[in-house]
């Protein structure tokens, strides 16, 4: 599950300003495009006139709609009409998207002092589009089936490891389907309101967890009635949000009406302003980028323009300012491995950091509207992240500092270069990757030969996953990236360089730093109980592993939001793959979409 917490800075080229005039007996309504990237900050459009019909569109269909079974972030915003989690991100732009608030409970959970144990009481006011209430059976339910293998969820195994014992890395439990007398003993559900999580190990950010698209609760007596008539869950969830979703037909057609058994007094996340929405999946990407800038369409979901699109709005200054350009969570960088020679010396692996041109691998991953210049390891969207953080300056122009990188050269023995194996996948732009990095180090020397795999599975697991692997083909190089889980900074520093989890194969810590340093640090960060103090641990970690010059950040990607003059209260959600919070969004019927 890789996803996406995230700070992205925009400017604010206007304020969106709603004018009413009179003509010829009608009324006209002009609502401003708020300014480029202003959907990253605050919700653009006024207007608070409820109503009407949000039409939405994509080039393909979420990967499942049980969000048990998701895997695609950007279907986070969809799950998020109709299925509620006991803690949910806020309904906010900004920073204040990342903050957990209670959903489907009364309050944040009690916990005890070494937060193993976590309580939560559910609201009474929330019900299924049946009428039936929420219970907790149907939360224990719903986590129970996380473990079942059929089900194929994303949650990773650590994760399950949290709620049930484990052998050799595997959940003893075996879900509901497989075993439906065995219990999971470690949740309690002492009545219907309340419920409470035993966690084998003390997780401060449990409650960030539970916000997760994959553990909102189903509804148990669905999944039951389904599954004995032949079918799953995703062919007709349930809702308890604020709409209820029918699937007109599968793959290619949905609507969303409103869910009469959902108030507006039991959620203080969702606010929707539209009473209904239709969702058509197009042929293809460039068809419905072409809807959206026509009016055919209001929103644009899974990852927004695609290049042709993208292209031409970027370079139309008028259209520029309904454009929000957000970081993702996820960082592309070079794994510089100090075990391999002579890169054990700190100052030949400075001499790579400097040597890189990173505005050339910006070019080749599609330039800068789908990915920006990285100088920190840490991403954008989670706490502590430090857009002017950057030790390692690569020039004016990104395209190296050649000056120091020869300097650091001859610091470390090696003034005139020195021979290295870069291992790539050669798949898509992984090659194109791997001639930049070796045209930018010839520069001053360095000579970069390749390690050539043929697929992702080989490479994460039994390639630069493996250490016996990266020391026998002297592998000092690799390209690689990452992103953190659930909006989380401890899930993305701990795989990357906590050197208790390096491990024999598909090991993610490729680097093998080892450090009782970070490691501490890395303890106290999962039990951080503060943002404040979250944030201040990121940037200790950050500092401490950059000083290493073991990972080499040179990209973050990025995405094309468009945004019509039509909508209202339109703003990108942090925590949910910075795409628009569609439950939110409101619409001027009688305003132009462009």
């Amino acid at each position: 599950m890789k996803s996406n917490r995230w700070i992205k800075f925009g400017t604010l080229a206007g304020i969106a300003v709603a004018s009413v005039a009179l003509l010829g007996g009608s009324i006209v309504v002009s609502n401003s495009p708020g300014g480029f990237n202003a959907g990253l900050t605050r919700a653009v459009g006024n207007g608070d006139t409820p109503g009407g019909l949000l039409r939405l569109g994509s080039s393909a269909p979420c990967d499942s709609l049980d969000p048990a079974q998701t895997f695609d972030s950007w279907c986070a915003v969809v799950h998020r009409l109709y299925s509620r989690n006991l803690m949910a991100f806020a309904g906010k732009p900004g920073e204040q998207g990342n903050i957990v608030v209670p959903d489907l409970v009364t309050d944040q959970p009690d916990s005890n002092a070494d937060k193993t144990s976590w309580t939560f009481t559910l609201r009474s006011d929330v019900f299924w589009s049946d009428g039936s209430p929420v219970t907790t059976a149907d939360v224990k339910y719903s986590i129970k089936r996380l473990f079942d293998d059929s089900l194929q969820s994303p949650v990773a195994l650590d994760t399950l490891c949290l709620l049930g014992t484990c052998s050799g890395g595997r959940p003893d439990y075996k879900g509901p389907y497989v075993s439906p007398a065995e219990d999971l003993g470690s949740i309690v559900t002492p009545d219907e309101r309340t419920i409470i999580f035993n966690l084998n190990r003390p997780f401060q950010e449990f409650p960030r967890l539970l916000a997760t698209p994959q553990f909102a609760p189903i509804e148990m007596a669905r999944d039951v009635s389904l599954l004995a008539a032949g079918s799953i869950y995703a062919a007709n969830p349930a809702s308890n949000g604020p709409f209820v979703l029918t699937i007109d037909q599968a793959g290619l057609q949905y609507s969303f009406t409103k869910n009469e058994h959902w108030t507006q007094t039991s959620d203080g996340i969702r606010i929707p302003k539209v009473d209904s929405m239709s969702w058509k999946v197009f042929p293809d990407a460039d068809t419905a980028d072409q809807a959206l800038l026509s009016g055919e369409m209001d929103v644009k979901l899974n990852y927004g323009l695609a290049p042709t699109a993208r292209d031409s709005v970027l370079a139309d200054k008028s259209q520029r300012t309904h454009i929000d350009n957000p970081e993702l969570s996820f960082v592309n960088f070079l794994v510089v491995n100090p075990t391999v020679p002579p890169l054990e010396r700190a100052p030949c692996r400075d001499a790579i950091f400097y040597a890189l041109d990173k505005a050339d691998l910006q070019t080749i991953r599609g330039g800068s509207a789908t990915a920006a210049v990285a100088h920190s390891l840490s991403p954008p969207t989670v706490l502590g992240y430090d857009s002017s953080y950057n030790p390692y300056p690569s020039g004016s122009n990104e395209t190296g500092n050649l000056r120091k990188a020869k300097q650091s050269l001859a610091q470390c023995g090696y003034p005139d270069g020195f021979q290295i194996n870069m291992a790539y996948v050669a798949i898509g732009i992984g090659k194109d990757i791997f001639l930049s990095v070796q045209k930018s180090l010839a520069r001053v020397g360095i000579v970069v030969d390749p390690v050539e795999f043929a697929d992702f599975a080989e490479y994460s697991t039994t390639g630069i996953g493996s250490p016996e692997t990266t020391s026998a083909q002297g592998i000092g190089l690799a390209s690689t990236g990452w992103g953190p889980d659930y909006s989380s900074a401890y899930s993305y520093w701990a795989p990357l360089v906590d050197g208790r989890k390096i491990k024999p194969s598909a090991n993610q810590n490729v680097a093998e730093l080892n450090m009782d340093e970070v490691n501490s640090l890395l303890d106290l960060l999962d039990a951080a109980d503060s943002a404040t103090e979250t944030a201040r641990l990121n940037r200790e970690i950050e500092k401490l592993v950059m000083r290493e010059a073991v990972y080499l950040p040179y990209a973050v990607d990025r995405i094309v939001l468009y945004r019509p003059s039509s909508l209202t209260n339109v703003y990108a959600q942090i925590a949910l793959g910075n795409q628009y919070d569609l439950v939110n969004i409101g619409k001027r019927e009688n305003l132009p979409t462009k």
